[in-house]
């Protein structure tokens, strides 16, 4: 009798605000486990193992639905639960993550508009070459710098809030070029610019990831990446198209598209419950970093990523030299980078597709990024330009599968609390590796030539994914 009592008041205490306890007696009367609100489910352990009252009934544990393997490493789980709930992978597309689509095509939509216009209009106010080309370096530059910060503060702030910032970042800059009236002007908008993307790019890839199950993951930066090129493939030429009716009406329609997409992610943005605890003590952080970089399959990402993408900016930088000195047009140049664009953007959807079907994304990264590297090795031994197409649209299907393959992977590879800081990593390793390629291959192009080049770009992609191989088969399987 004192048993059912003390059920009965403690029911009675359970109502809201404590449905929590309330599962927890439903669970001791027998009725079946209920989803918290939290979303996870509440059973009881074995027999016997509790303590109190309860003698035949063990302590009620609730299980969060988080989807990364650190929640079997043996240590407290101190995540954040996913946005969606898991089950079977969704049919169609989650609605989350076609507001992160979204959002990524009208933020790359806004920013590639300006990519084209930028160099003419400082060049109007009278910036020479090399002070256009320091332009864009402090873009890089604060890109590379603050990508791992900033994707830390996604872990601690939100992602929602980083997001919002970097797309208003990216509003302002339209809106300030505005006003610019000298070459130094725009150095300072372009730094600022450089700022927004940090903020948006390691937010965004976190929230894709938190968004989705794991067995959806492949598919979820299928679409986001697959969204992110088709911005970056209409931007110039809508910026270009409306820069007829003068700078002005472009950054202008420029400012409006990014706002736009401000407003509708601040409606459409679900956050994710904070993690428990409150923001982390600066010892936390370190400890947090600490766990990061002794986890293998991130730095094999980190590894891959940052020499793929040395590979791939010897062709954003000199490829269109080398063309011209091989009597390519400007056109057939510029349609090469299409099909190489076109066939990473077609491929990015399937390939993610199978990687979540086969469930092995290491086996993509190395042998998409090996073939990456030897694609841009041969572009020097080529002069004609339909070998180079072909070369080109096998370049870009090499990038689908490896870029999405790593986002999956370091996705389900470190826990949610420090997720923002992988993906921060990952965008400091992309503009890095453009960074570096820049500043090092013109060297070897001049001394050597451009076979030397673009085959000492593709030499190191391989040789790094040699080195990512031996780092994916210490960690453990995903």
């Amino acid at each position: 009798m004192q048993d059912i009592l003390n059920i009965m008041g403690m029911t009675f205490l359970c109502q809201a605000p404590y449905p929590a306890f309330s599962q927890l007696i439903n669970g001791i009367i027998g009725k079946e486990p209920k989803q918290n609100i939290r979303g996870g489910r509440e059973y009881p352990s074995v027999k016997g193992s509790g303590s109190g009252n309860s003698g035949n009934y063990g302590r009620f544990c609730p299980i969060p639905l988080q989807w990364n393997d650190s929640t079997f490493r043996g240590t407290p789980v101190a995540t954040r639960p996913p946005i969606s709930a898991p089950g079977s992978p969704p049919a169609g597309i989650p609605a989350p993550l076609l507001v992160a689509c979204c959002l990524t095509l009208v933020q790359y939509l806004g920013a590639y508009m300006r990519l084209p216009l930028v160099p003419l209009f400082a060049n109007r106010l009278g910036a020479s070459t090399v002070e256009v080309g320091m332009i864009n370096a402090a873009f890089m530059l604060a890109a590379t710098a603050l990508s791992l910060p900033l994707g830390l503060m996604s872990d601690r702030l939100g992602r929602k809030r980083l997001v919002l910032a970097g797309m208003g970042i990216s509003c302002l800059t339209s809106l300030f070029l505005l006003l610019a009236r000298a070459p130094w002007h725009v150095g300072v908008i372009y730094l600022f610019a450089g700022v927004g993307l940090a903020c948006f790019s390691p937010a965004m890839m976190s929230h894709v990831g938190d968004c989705v199950p794991p067995q959806f993951l492949g598919r979820a930066y299928g679409w986001y990446t697959s969204a992110l090129y088709l911005g970056m493939a209409l931007g110039p030429g809508l910026g270009g198209a409306v820069a007829s009716g003068g700078f002005p009406l472009a950054f202008g329609i420029s400012a409006a598209v990014t706002g736009a997409g401000v407003l509708f992610g601040a409606a459409r943005i679900r956050p994710a419950p904070p993690a428990p605890g409150g923001p982390a003590p600066g010892g936390a952080l370190l400890a947090d970093f600490r766990e990061i970089v002794r986890t293998p399959a991130v730095l094999a990402c980190w590894l891959a990523t940052f020499f793929s993408t040395y590979a791939w900016g010897s062709l954003f930088a000199f490829f269109p030299l080398y063309a011209r000195d091989q009597g390519i047009s400007v056109a057939h140049t510029g349609l090469i980078f299409t099909v190489q664009a076109a066939a990473n953007a077609l491929f990015r959807i399937p390939a993610g597709n199978l990687q979540d079907r086969t469930g092995n994304r290491r086996l993509f990264i190395l042998l998409g990024n090996s073939a990456f590297g030897a694609f841009i090795a041969l572009t020097g031994l080529l002069r004609e330009e339909l070998p180079l197409y072909l070369l080109f649209a096998g370049v870009g299907a090499a990038m689908a599968a490896t870029f999405t393959a790593i986002g999956a992977l370091l996705s389900e590879s470190v826990a949610t609390r420090v997720r923002g800081l992988a993906m921060g990593g990952y965008n400091t390793c992309i503009y890095g590796g453009f960074m570096v390629s820049a500043a090092s291959l013109g060297v070897v192009i001049e001394r050597w030539g451009y076979a030397a080049g673009f085959g000492a770009a593709g030499a190191a992609c391989v040789l790094s994914t040699v080195a990512a191989a031996g780092l994916l088969s210490r960690a453990r399987p995903s």
